[in-house]
Parts: structure tokens; sequence; C-alpha cells
């Protein structure tokens, strides 16, 4: 995902892939469940139905993206993620849930948005623990920021939301900043879809470490 400077807010690394992983990355264009978008998404075309639409962006291990899909069947979920192993991993839950409302695609998120999302069509988008970059020469990398929020703003329907997490507290005040400045969006409490969700595997890590978890969620105006 690439910021205003057109830096990158990923690396990729190279990470061992399980037989698992392996098996569904090298099946996954014959998976009904993944897309590789080369136009404007057309959500009837790619749902079957006119269900609302929420983007979730960096789903990591799947796990929490899964559950909340399985328990809202009638909501229609997109997942993004960079990284191979996470791509392998959600694709093999999705199809021992046997969900059809979760459809999964590797790509870059601003891309995604910029080039195949439709201005107000999105009901939602989420960012659980995007990655937090905490080097400071490195905040240059961290998604979050003014220009990106100005291209949710778009791809959002009024009222829809942008829920987000963070164990990172500076990263987590960046944040708030960032949209205490955007007069598109204001604070609201926390999103239905997402009270009881499952804690995630870097939720876990940082509260081992004693991080404080930010959970913040914001409505277009």
């Amino acid at each position: 995902m690439k910021n205003q400077q057109g830096i990158k807010s990923f690396v990729k690394r190279s990470k061992r892939l399980t037989s698992a992983q392996k098996l569904y990355l090298c099946n996954k264009n014959k998976n009904i469940n993944y897309f590789t978008p080369n136009k404007i998404i057309d959500y009837f075309e790619l749902f079957k139905n006119t269900n609302p639409c929420i983007l979730d962006i960096g789903f990591g291990d799947g796990k929490l993206l899964v559950n909340i899909a399985k328990k809202y069947q009638e909501i229609n979920f997109i997942g993004i993620e960079v990284y191979d192993s996470g791509i392998g991993n959600i694709l093999k839950q999705i199809s021992k849930e046997n969900l059809y409302n979760l459809k999964i695609t590797n790509f870059d998120a601003v891309e995604f948005l910029e080039n195949n999302v439709n201005d107000i069509s999105l009901d939602g988008i989420s960012l659980f623990f995007p990655d937090p970059w905490p080097k400071k020469k490195h905040h240059k990398r961290r998604i979050l920021n003014a220009k990106f929020l100005d291209l949710l703003s778009k791809k959002i329907k009024s009222g829809g939301f942008v829920k987000i997490a963070t164990d990172w507290e500076n990263y987590g005040n960046d944040i708030i900043e960032t949209f205490e400045k955007n007069s598109k969006f204001e604070k609201t409490n926390d999103i239905d879809l997402f009270k009881f969700r499952p804690i995630t595997k870097f939720e876990k890590r940082g509260i081992t470490l004693g991080h404080k978890i930010f959970e913040l969620s914001y409505k277009l105006k």
C-alpha cells in the first residue's frame, strides 16, 4: 500500500509456507473465493446479490475476518492481503466454513481503492493492526495518513464506517489526530459488527508486551 509519497507501507518478506498454504495458493485462480480485479468491481457480479459490502485491509492469518463473515452472512466482505501465507491460510479457512460472502484478493490496497472500487460504494472499511512501522524514520510508511483518509472518504457511503485497531500508542495517537483534522469523519461508538470479535494474533502479542489496545471507530458524515 503506497502513501502520498509513493512509498509502500509494506515490504514483501519471504516466509516459509505450509503444504496446505502452498496447495491453496497454487489453486487460487480456480477458487471461487479468490479474484484478481482488472476493472471496476461490480459487487452483484462478484457476489450474486445486492447485500452491503465491507472491505478489510490486511487480514493477516484471516481468522478474524472469517469469524466475522461467518457470523454476518447477510453482508459481503472483500479481504485484501499482500502476503502469500495469509492468502493461502484464509482460502483454506473459507473452504472449511463453506462461505460465499467472502472474496479474497492479493493486491495493493491503495491501487485497489483507486482503480477497482467505485466511489460511494462501500459500507465500511476495516484495518486491524496495520504495520506500525515503530521506528520514527519509518513512520512515513504508515498507511493511515491524511491522503489515505481522503481516499477512504470517497469510497465509503454516507454513514459508512472506518474501523481501526492498533497496539502501538504513538500510531494510535497519530491516527486520532489525523481523523480530527479531517472534517468528513466523526468519531463514533464501536461498530456493532465487531463487538465480541476474537482477539487477533498481533493483538495477543501486543497484550503480552503490555501494549494498550486502541479501538477506533469513525463514520463518514
